[in-house]
């Protein structure tokens, strides 16, 4: 009866998440569930600032469409310095 699940338990879990989102969807997903949380521990710790240049519009680094105010590509799982840094090299080139 207790509150966590146990070992079976979580096998099963495991493999309902392998059928919904296939093994090829399930490492991005634990990788943006993870950057996620380190975004949310790194605000919580440094306050709100707000960032210099959006990240709204397309990614360049797989093309997918960021909204305004991510913290991250929901696709590749790069950050938003490293989308504004990879756009502001290519105007420069």
């Amino acid at each position: 009866m207790g509150s966590l699940p146990g070992g079976g338990e979580l096998i099963i879990i495991m493999l309902v998440l392998l059928l919904l989102f296939g093994a090829s969807r399930l490492p991005k997903l634990a990788r943006s569930m993870g950057q996620a949380g380190k975004e949310f521990k790194t605000g919580m710790k440094e306050g709100y600032k707000e960032d210099p240049e959006s990240v709204e519009g397309p990614c360049p680094f797989c093309e997918t469409q960021v909204a305004e105010g991510a913290k991250f590509c929901s696709s590749c799982g790069k950050s938003a310095d490293e989308i504004v840094a990879e756009r502001q090299k290519q105007k420069s080139a």
